[in-house]
C-alpha cells in the first residue's frame, strides 16, 4: 500500500495561499501576471479579453499600454442616447484601442448592442457594466453582440466598454439600441393608439391613472404581452371584466382592464401572443369608447409606456469616416462636448482654432477627438 505523506499535502495547499499573500503585498509583476492567470483558469473567471491577453504572444510594453486603454476608457465619462451609431477609427497607438460609452436603459427596453467589421479585423471585446462598476455581461466575440434588459425598476444607468486587439488593421461600426421587452397587448395597435397616460387625473383629481389605456375596436383581440400564468380572472369593480397574467421571469404582473370578454382562466399557462381577451368598455368605462386599460405592478404600479414604446428610430448614420480631420478650423465657434449633441449643459470647454487633435470616431456630424491636453469629448465643426 503507497504510503500518504501529510507534509506534501500541506504543501500543496500552502504554496498558492504563500503565492498570493506575495501578489497582494505587491509582488514581482512576473508573479502577479502569473497569478493573475493561475486564480481566473482555475475558479473560471478568465474573460475573453483576459484570455487573448495571456495567449498572445505581444510584447509586454505594448500589453502594458493596451491595458492603460482599458482602465482609462472605464474612467470615461462620455454619455450618449440611445439609439446610437459611431465609426471607430483603426489607430495604431494601442493607448486609443479602448472607447466607452455611458447612458440611460429604461425599464422595459431589451437593449442591443453589436459591431460590424470585416472579416479579417482584429479581435473585438465588449463589456457592460453597471453604475456600480460592476460587470453584468460580455458579448459573444463572434457575433459581436449582446442583449440586455435591466430589472431595475427606474432604468439603469450602464457603460459599454469595447476594445480592440493591438493594432487593428480596419475601421469597424457600433451600433446601440432597444426594442420593447413585452409583445403589444392589442393586436394590430402600437404606443399610436395610447390616449391616456400615466398619472394623468382621475375622480377629479382624487386619485391617478395608474396605467395607459390603449384604444381599439370592440372585439380586438388581447395577447399575453409574455409568456407567463394567468393568476385572476375577475368580473366587477372599476375594471369590469379584468385578466391578470404573472411573468416569472420578470417578476412583474400585468393587468387588462375593461375586456369584452375573457378567453382564458385562472391558472392557465400562456405563451407571448396567445389571446386573452377582447377589448371593451365594461366597469367605469362603459360610457366611453372601447378601450384596454393596460398596467403593471411590482410592488405596486409602474408606468407601462417604456414596455409598450415602438422599437427605437434609426440613429443617425456617421456623415464621414475618421481619420481626416486633424486640427480645428480657424473659422468659427467649435466646443468640445461630453455628448453628440448641442446642449449647452454638456460643454467642457471652447477649442481654440487651430488647435490639434487625434480623431478617433464619428456619430452623425460628430467627432470623437482626443485633444493634446489629453481630454477626450464630440466636436462639431458645422
Amino acid at each position: 500500500m503507497p504510503r500518504h505523506h501529510p507534509r506534501r499535502s500541506y504543501w500543496r495547499l500552502l504554496l498558492p495561499l504563500i503565492a498570493i499573500a506575495i501578489y497582494l503585498n505587491g509582488g514581482c509583476s512576473g508573479l502577479r501576471t502569473g497569478l493573475e492567470r493561475w486564480i481566473d483558469r482555475t475558479f473560471g473567471q478568465a474573460t475573453p479579453r483576459e484570455q487573448y491577453r495571456w495567449s498572445n504572444s505581444v510584447d509586454a510594453a505594448t500589453l502594458v499600454r493596451w491595458d492603460t486603454a482599458y482602465l482609462r476608457a472605464r474612467r470615461d465619462t462620455l454619455r450618449i442616447d440611445l439609439p446610437h451609431e459611431e465609426i471607430l477609427a483603426a489607430d495604431t497607438n494601442v493607448l486609443y484601442t479602448a472607447h466607452a460609452w455611458r447612458f440611460f436603459l429604461p425599464p422595459g427596453r431589451l437593449l442591443t448592442i453589436e459591431a460590424v467589421a470585416p472579416p479579417s479585423a482584429a479581435a473585438l471585446f465588449g463589456e457592460l457594466y453597471g453604475a456600480d462598476d460592476r460587470r453584468l455581461l460580455l458579448w459573444d466575440t463572434l457575433t459581436h453582440r449582446l442583449t440586455y434588459e435591466t430589472s431595475a425598476p427606474l432604468g439603469e444607468n450602464l457603460l459599454f466598454l469595447l476594445q480592440t486587439a493591438p493594432y487593428p488593421d480596419s475601421t469597424y461600426r457600433i451600433r446601440l439600441r432597444t426594442d420593447p421587452s413585452l409583445l403589444f397587448p392589442v393586436a394590430g395597435a402600437d404606443e399610436g393608439d395610447i390616449r391616456s397616460f400615466w398619472g394623468a387625473s382621475r375622480a377629479g383629481g382624487r386619485r391617478r391613472h395608474e396605467g395607459n389605456d390603449i384604444f381599439a375596436a370592440r372585439g380586438t383581440p388581447l395577447l399575453a404581452v409574455t409568456d407567463g400564468r394567468v393568476s385572476r380572472v375577475r368580473n366587477g369593480g372599476l375594471g369590469g371584466k379584468t385578466v391578470w397574467l404573472r411573468d416569472g421571469q420578470r417578476g412583474l404582473s400585468y393587468y387588462y382592464a375593461h375586456l369584452d370578454s375573457q378567453l382564458v382562466a385562472a391558472g392557465t399557462y400562456v405563451q407571448r401572443g396567445d389571446t386573452v381577451g377582447l377589448v371593451g368598455n365594461t366597469g367605469n368605462a362603459r360610457t366611453t369608447p372601447p378601450h384596454l386599460h393596460f398596467g403593471i405592478y411590482a410592488n405596486g404600479a409602474r408606468d407601462p409606456y417604456p414596455y409598450l414604446q415602438r422599437q427605437d428610430p434609426e440613429p443617425d448614420a456617421p456623415a464621414f469616416l475618421p481619420g481626416r480631420q486633424t486640427q480645428v478650423p480657424l473659422r468659427g465657434k467649435h466646443y468640445l462636448r461630453s455628448g453628440p449633441t448641442r446642449s449647452a449643459a454638456n460643454v467642457l470647454r471652447q477649442l481654440e482654432g487651430g488647435e490639434s487633435f487625434i480623431e478617433l470616431g464619428t456619430t452623425g456630424r460628430y467627432r470623437r477627438i482626443r485633444t493634446t491636453r489629453g481630454e477626450l469629448g464630440y466636436a462639431n465643426f458645422d
